[in-house]
């Protein structure tokens, strides 16, 4: 290889492994996205998911899985070409041990494996006091991707837990939106819903940085709809606060501090999901019924004066009908027929 060519491979290698470590520690210590692993993720998990559409609704599991492996899969390529093509960039800087031959292309490609996995294997070995320490990084960032990627991912682990947990806690409120507010009606007001909502804020606050945090966790699903944070937490909570507060008659409805305070925290919760891989929706859902409501002898507003007020929460309700279909739910999930 030429001394010109010879650069230009080292160049593009160590490029190719900046690139990857960097991504590897924006994911880890950053907040939001990355450029690569949130393409991959983003790609990985819609490609599953398409798949898995109409079957088994236990397969979702796997599009969130396949998040994960493709991010994995991706950073170690990333670094083991990044390594093979430094080692590729100057034919005497590696030879095989038993020969004293230089190595050729595909045992540059095993040595850079074996380093950045095993520490080599001895097999092979660099040749010059330069190379022996670019080995020797190339050992240490095997190290340091493996061990980083580990530990990210165990933190992925709790919060994954507190996402389905949160969910189940707003499930428990009830299983619709209508069905929250009638459980919290007391024959004059829904005042019961504030003590809840309260205790809601912050763990919806904590599950908005979770996110940040951890931008993988948009794409780890619940097969359960109870567990689920899109159908039955964020849309179907949203939704009963937007009939509490544009559906009710006044004086029935909650004080503005708790209605204002866990219409935000969700409102910092959708921030963060949108630009990480979701736009709203180009189809508006259905318009929330109060129908059940009214049969239940609860005051509500005239179906104009409610569809004038739904009109300002478009865009809102349109990024929640997004993030329902991301977890592969239909808008039937927030709003059951039954």
């Amino acid at each position: 290889m030429s001394y010109a060519s010879g650069t230009i491979c080292f160049v593009f290698g160590l490029g190719i492994l900046l690139l990857a470590l960097t991504d590897l520690l924006w994911t880890t210590f950053l907040e939001g996205g990355p450029p690569i692993s949130t393409r991959v993720c983003h790609f990985a998990f819609h490609r599953t998911l398409t798949f898995c559409r109409g079957k088994d609704r236990r397969l979702i599991g796997f599009a969130g899985l396949a998040a994960i492996i493709g991010t994995l899969v991706t950073w170690t390529a990333m670094v083991w070409a990044g390594w093979a093509l430094i080692f590729s960039s100057w034919t005497p800087a590696l030879i095989d041990s038993d020969t004293r031959l230089p190595a050729d292309h595909w045992a540059r490609i095993y040595f850079a494996g074996s380093t950045i996995f095993t520490l080599g294997m001895g097999d092979y070995k660099p040749v010059g006091h330069a190379w022996q320490l670019l080995a020797g990084i190339a050992a240490g960032s095997g190290f340091l991707m493996f061990g980083t990627a580990l530990a990210y991912l165990m933190a992925v682990v709790p919060a994954a837990t507190q996402k389905r947990q949160l969910a189940v806690v707003i499930w428990a409120l009830g299983k619709s939106p209508d069905d929250i507010i009638i459980r919290a009606w007391n024959g004059a007001d829904a005042t019961a819903l504030s003590p809840h909502l309260i205790s809601l804020i912050p763990m919806l606050a904590l599950m908005g940085e979770s996110h940040l945090s951890y931008p993988i966790l948009h794409y780890i699903h619940s097969t359960k709809r109870s567990a689920s944070l899109a159908a039955s937490s964020v849309a179907s909570l949203d939704e009963a606060l937007t009939i509490l507060e544009c559906g009710l008659q006044r004086g029935c409805s909650l004080d503005l501090p708790s209605l204002g305070a866990a219409r935000q925290a969700i409102t910092e919760f959708l921030q963060t999901v949108e630009p990480a891989l979701i736009a709203p929706s180009k189809d508006d859902p259905p318009a929330p019924s109060l129908k059940m409501l009214k049969d239940m002898g609860v005051p509500v507003v005239d179906d104009d004066l409610f569809k004038q007020s739904l009109a300002v929460l478009t865009e809102r309700r349109r990024m929640l009908h997004a993030l329902v279909r991301n977890e592969g739910w239909t808008w039937e999930a927030v709003w059951p027929k039954s």
